[in-house]
């Protein structure tokens, strides 16, 4: 019997970004060989201009290839702007009567979207919807239970990573991020500050673009500044070796569906320190793979940040606990299987 071949539309490859991440494990995958995987990127970071450019190169190439597919698995959050962008190949999906998954990278912010009717009618109008948590698939049903489409959850997979021995790490606490509100870098800027004078050989290192300078800015009003570091966007080489060297990592976001950068934290062995954000709560375990602060709160987070410095042991078995768990539960092989039974059912 043949295989279905499956066409994934997104971010685009030289994107930035969760989405684009995923979807760069997924292609790693043996699913994406046996399903004829194809990546339609729609999306991308930059000018008016490209982003045009990107769209429309997109809507021709989905014009003339889209007969060609099966599954037809679009990579999205309900964002208008996103919905509309991918709008033109979601209904020649429909009229080329394809099966459709819409695929959610998007956890507790689906709450304010319970009245978007332009992401209701996608949705009326797919064959499944993938959550990225159980915590979301539960969640989704209740804020949308006008929406009887079958759902189901699939876990971002982890791509291996080369992590060196926790006795070589510098004493560095690691952010990456794209630097706005809702990544909560303010928090850990004050956290910091809380504990500076009590640890005088530990230091902060924040990857990322975005609101650099207002953090830069932030930091020299803490006084810290001579212990914080900003890089700015990073990729490849330089990157890895902030991830290999860390001792701790912090995610202080609002908001996120099911952070990839908890993943690769885990898989280099570094400590994580993070509020329940997004798909987290289906899988932390307090001082196993996580230590868990409250949204918002800076002397919480001061705590949790002394607790880890000030015990060596702790930082050691967490990392030896990530390393192993990441593996187990996120590895490419097990979610491969996932999508292959979602795939082949569908």
């Amino acid at each position: 019997m043949r295989k279905k071949k499956v066409m994934m539309v997104g971010s685009a490859e030289k994107s930035n970004g969760g989405v684009a991440s995923a979807i760069k494990v997924m292609k790693k995958m043996t699913c994406w060989n046996e399903y004829s995987c194809y990546w339609l990127g729609t999306q991308i970071q930059g000018n008016y201009l490209l982003k045009l450019r990107y769209c429309i190169t997109a809507y021709v190439i989905a014009l003339f290839k889209i007969w060609k597919y099966d599954i037809i698995h679009f990579h999205t959050v309900p964002d208008k702007i996103c919905l509309i962008i991918q709008m033109p190949i979601f209904l020649l999906a429909l009229l080329g009567n394809k099966k459709i998954i819409m695929h959610i990278h998007m956890g507790n912010q689906l709450a304010d979207h319970t009245h978007n009717s332009l992401f209701i009618w996608c949705l009326k109008h797919c064959n499944l919807i993938i959550l990225l948590a159980k915590t979301w698939e539960k969640k989704f049903k209740e804020w949308f239970p006008m929406i009887t489409i079958p759902t189901t959850t699939l876990y971002n997979a982890y791509e291996p990573v080369e992590s060196i021995s926790y006795q070589n790490r510098d004493k560095t606490i690691l952010l990456a991020a794209h630097l706005n509100e809702n990544k909560g870098y303010s928090i850990l800027l004050k956290a910091f500050q809380r504990i500076y004078y009590n640890f005088p050989d530990w230091k902060l290192i924040i990857l990322g673009d975005g609101e650099v300078e207002k953090a830069q800015k932030m930091a020299d009003e803490l006084k810290i500044s001579d212990r914080t570091t900003f890089t700015g966007y990073i990729t490849g080489k330089d990157k890895i070796q902030y991830f290999q060297k860390a001792s701790i990592y912090c995610m202080c976001s609002y908001q996120e569906g099911f952070p990839m950068v908890i993943l690769e934290a885990w898989g280099y062995g570094i400590p994580v320190i993070s509020t329940p954000v997004g798909g987290l709560p289906d899988v932390i375990k307090e001082k196993k793979n996580v230590c868990i602060f409250e949204f918002g709160n800076d002397i919480m987070l001061a705590e949790k940040l002394t607790d880890l410095i000030t015990s060596p042991e702790l930082r050691q078995n967490m990392s030896e606990y990530s390393i192993s768990f990441v593996n187990k539960i996120f590895s490419i092989e097990k979610i491969n299987d996932e999508l292959d039974s979602i795939y082949s059912k569908l």
